[in-house]
């Protein structure tokens, strides 16, 4: 079976595939699928006035829970509260004809600050940082001004355009304190609702009446400290335990972990991080006049926003909940009883789990993409390489056909000319006149290898003359006579022999004597 057909055999992505070219609430066409996270799908859509837009939907099984449905549609409700142009504007939601929660929101063209560090090899220059910090800031100024914090800042949720606008991505599980009904629903008393690594102390600890803006600056430089260094604030082989070191263990300075980072900004960083809320920036227009400080006096002088615009063709064109797709979105952790977990938290653990599967599923797709293309590219080249031997096979026999026959050519003129040569050669040894004494010597081996091939000629002759006078019966007759008188001398040199060998010599008779006996 085939990547593809494993993928066409996912509920969600086929779900998803088939919600192409649907027209939601007579306005919104699908064009094309961005995405599949555990819990949405991002789709490519346009207006029927012909403006591009993504398409949040929730997958039909969370859109009957009322709970995620409600915070689904909270992240449209926080963005649009923040009236921020670093905040991604939702332009519409609504439930489409399946009963699927969507939202509307515009379409982003670039990359999550997470992807560049990543393509920066995990680093990011502190100028570079100080600007995205700056531009987070400025829209954290914003949000906490309108009672919104986000409470799940990190590099994976920044998205910087190909203009170099920072953008501020999923507020879904943000907190509206204006709502009173905010805190029976999302932010339950056990629920602990972020991503660890990136997670305040009194987030970590569910403590939701202590969460304010300070709680996001702590996750700004968190963010910060990340970018600069290549490392989480606490490092831990679980998101669990990196929870409790969260909850229970002060940050590391970050001068401790990267000696490179200069000693200003060191100093802004740690006290963002600091455990106390109270010893932290008191609030986000006094972190980002430090950061915008640091700036101004930086040898380079203060780093404008273009300078985190990449040149055109750079960046891959994703859409504003880009995300989605990422398994760590959204963490959530049941504290209340450690040994049952809530069903809420297992959805949620299945969520990330469907996520993770979905971004390998589609890392799998585009790498069997890439394959069978490449196989392509082998294909061509090895038919090239062919076609290549077969031409040179072609001119080499074309070569050897030129060689052999102009070599042919000239052994036939090489031959011509020798009998010429030969020719004359004679004529000038029979030219006494011409050629005196000195051609004697080989007038007489002319002469006498003349005589000898006359010789040679005459003896042919007479042995053809006895070939044709040949009698064979006569031969034949000869041939037994000389035979017959062969065997007789045979038998008459054997016979003396034989007769000797088989003679009887008979023993002589002794003579009879008297004796007188002794006496």
């Amino acid at each position: 079976m085939t990547i593809q057909a494993e993928l066409e055999e996912d509920p969600q992505i086929s779900q998803a595939r088939r919600r192409i070219g649907l027209v939601l609430q007579d306005k919104w066409r699908i064009d094309d699928l961005l995405g599949v996270g555990g819990m949405a799908a991002v789709y490519g859509a346009t207006h029927r006035n012909g403006k591009r837009v993504a398409v949040k939907m929730l997958h039909t099984e969370f859109s009957h829970d009322d709970e995620i449905r409600a915070r689904f549609l909270q992240e449209g409700y926080a963005a649009n509260a923040i009236q921020h142009d670093g905040a991604v504007s939702v332009l519409d939601d609504d439930v489409a004809p399946d009963g699927a929660a969507f939202i509307v929101m515009e379409l982003l063209d670039g990359e999550t600050v997470e992807r560049r560090w990543e393509k920066s090899a995990r680093r990011l220059p502190v100028a570079e940082v100080l600007t995205i910090a700056d531009q987070l800031l400025d829209v954290l100024v914003s949000a906490h001004e309108r009672s919104v914090v986000h409470r799940d800042i990190k590099p994976e949720n920044l998205f910087i355009t190909r203009a170099g606008t920072l953008k501020v991505l999923d507020f879904g599980i943000a907190k509206l304190f204006q709502r009173s009904d905010s805190k029976s629903q999302a932010t339950r008393a056990g629920m602990v609702m972020g991503t660890p690594a990136f997670m305040a102390p009194e987030q970590a600890l569910a403590r939701w009446d202590e969460v304010d803006g300070r709680t996001d600056l702590w996750a700004v430089g968190a963010t910060m400290f990340t970018l600069l260094t290549g490392q989480h604030v606490h490092d831990a082989p679980s998101p669990q335990e990196q929870v409790i070191r969260s909850a229970t263990a002060p940050a590391r300075p970050i001068g401790a972990v990267a000696s490179g980072v200069p000693e200003r900004v060191a100093a802004i960083v740690d006290r963002a991080l600091e455990f106390e809320r109270t010893k932290r920036f008191p609030d986000a227009r006094a972190m980002q006049e430090a950061v915008r400080a640091e700036l101004s006096s930086s040898p380079g002088g203060t780093v404008t926003v273009s300078a985190l615009a990449r040149p055109s063709g750079t960046l891959p064109r994703v859409a504003a909940a880009d995300a989605i797709t990422h398994p760590s979105a959204e963490t959530l952790f049941d504290t209340t009883r450690a040994s049952v977990p809530s069903v809420h938290s297992l959805a949620l653990e299945r969520e990330s789990r469907l996520t993770e599967a979905g971004k390998l599923r589609v890392v799998i797709a585009n790498a069997q993409g890439a394959y069978t293309a490449a196989k392509k590219r082998a294909v061509d080249v090895a038919a090239d390489v062919e076609a290549a031997r077969a031409e040179q096979s072609s001119l080499e026999q074309w070569v050897s056909r030129q060689v052999g026959t102009r070599t042919a050519a000239v052994e036939s003129a090489r031959a011509a000319v020798r009998q010429q040569m030969i020719a004359l050669a004679r004529q000038a040894i029979e030219d006494r006149k011409t050629f005196g004494g000195e051609f004697d010597v080989a007038r007489a081996n002319v002469n006498k290898l003349g005589r000898v091939s006359a010789a040679a000629t005459r003896d042919v002759v007479v042995h053809e003359a006895a070939l044709d006078v040949y009698d064979a019966p006569s031969l034949r007759k000869g041939v037994v006579l000389m035979g017959i008188g062969a065997i007789l001398a045979l038998a008459l040199l054997a016979a003396p022999i034989v007769w000797r060998a088989t003679r009887v010599i008979e023993p002589p008779i002794p003579t009879t004597t008297t004796t007188a006996p002794v006496r």
